[in-house]
C-alpha cells in the first residue's frame, strides 16, 4: 500500500513532468472562456450606459455644449471689440475729434475689389468721403456711397482707391498712394532727389477733402529706383486690417 508521502511525491513528479503540455491544456480552455468574458462584459457595459445616458439628456448635453460655443464666440467678439474702441477713444480724446462709432456687419476683401458697410448711415452724419479710422488713427478707408441706415466704405488698398498722403521722412515728400491688389499700396511718381527707406511711415497729409493730416496709412515695405526714369516708387503696407475689424469711426465733417 502506498503512503501518503508517496502519493504527494507522485503528484509533484507528474506536474513537473507534464507541465509543458498542462499549461498548454490549460491555455487552451481559456482562451474561448476569456473571449466570452469579455464580449459579456462589453456588452453589459453597452446596455448600461444606454439605460444610465438617454437620448433626453445627450440632447441636453449637446445643448449646453453648443450654448457654451456661442457664448465663448460672444465674449472674444466683446473682449476684441472693447479693445478696439480703447485705442479709437484714446485717440480721438487727444484730437477733440467729431465722430460716429460703427459696427462692420459685411465686408468684402479681395484682389478684385475691398470694402465694406457699417450700420451707420446719413441719419447718423454718415457722407461720403468722409475717412474710417481704427485703433490709433489708422486710416482704414473712406466712405463711398450711404443711405440712412448704412454705409459702404471702400478700403485704401482697393484698386480704385487714392489717399494723399506725407511721408515722415527728412523731407516730408508728399504724393498719392493707390490702392493695388487689395492689400498693398503704391505711391509713384516721386522725383529721384528724395529720400525714401524701407520701414518710413506714411500718413494722410490734409490735402485731401474731408481727410485730416496725420492719420497712419502704413509703412514703406519697398522702393524702386530707376536710373533712366526721373521718379522712383515704393510699395506701402497699410496698418489697418480691414479683415479683422469689428467696429470703426466715422470722422465727421464738423472736426475736420
Amino acid at each position: 500500500m502506498v503512503g501518503p508521502a508517496a502519493t504527494i511525491a507522485t503528484i509533484v513528479f507528474l506536474a513537473i513532468f507534464f507541465r509543458g503540455p498542462l499549461s498548454r491544456v490549460l491555455a487552451f480552455v481559456q482562451r474561448p472562456l476569456v473571449a466570452s468574458g469579455t464580449w459579456i462584459g462589453n456588452r453589459t457595459v453597452g446596455i448600461f450606459d444606454a439605460a444610465t445616458v438617454s437620448p433626453e439628456r445627450v440632447a441636453r448635453l449637446e445643448e449646453e455644449r453648443d450654448q457654451a460655443v456661442v457664448d465663448r464666440v460672444e465674449l472674444e467678439r466683446l473682449r476684441f471689440e472693447n479693445q478696439e474702441l480703447r485705442s479709437q477713444i484714446g485717440f480721438l480724446s487727444r484730437r477733440k475729434d467729431m465722430t460716429v462709432t460703427a459696427a462692420i456687419i459685411s465686408r468684402s476683401i479681395g484682389p478684385a475689389a475691398s470694402a465694406f458697410v457699417i450700420d451707420r448711415g446719413t441719419d447718423d452724419g454718415v457722407s461720403v468721403g468722409l475717412p474710417a479710422i481704427s485703433g490709433d488713427g489708422i486710416l482704414v478707408g473712406k466712405v463711398v456711397s450711404a443711405s440712412p441706415g448704412s454705409a459702404t466704405v471702400r478700403v485704401i488698398s482697393d484698386r480704385d482707391s487714392a489717399t494723399a498722403v506725407t511721408l515722415l521722412n527728412g523731407t516730408r515728400t508728399i504724393g498719392v498712394a493707390n490702392g493695388i491688389s487689395g492689400t498693398l499700396l503704391a505711391l509713384r511718381y516721386i522725383p529721384q532727389d528724395e529720400r525714401i527707406e524701407t520701414n518710413d511711415i506714411v500718413v494722410t497729409s490734409g490735402l485731401e477733402a474731408n481727410v485730416p493730416d496725420g492719420l497712419i496709412v502704413g509703412i514703406v515695405n519697398s522702393v524702386t529706383k530707376d536710373a533712366t526714369s526721373p521718379f522712383q516708387s515704393a510699395i506701402l503696407e497699410p496698418l489697418g486690417d480691414a479683415r479683422r475689424l469689428a467696429v470703426v469711426s466715422i470722422l465727421l465733417p464738423e472736426s475736420l
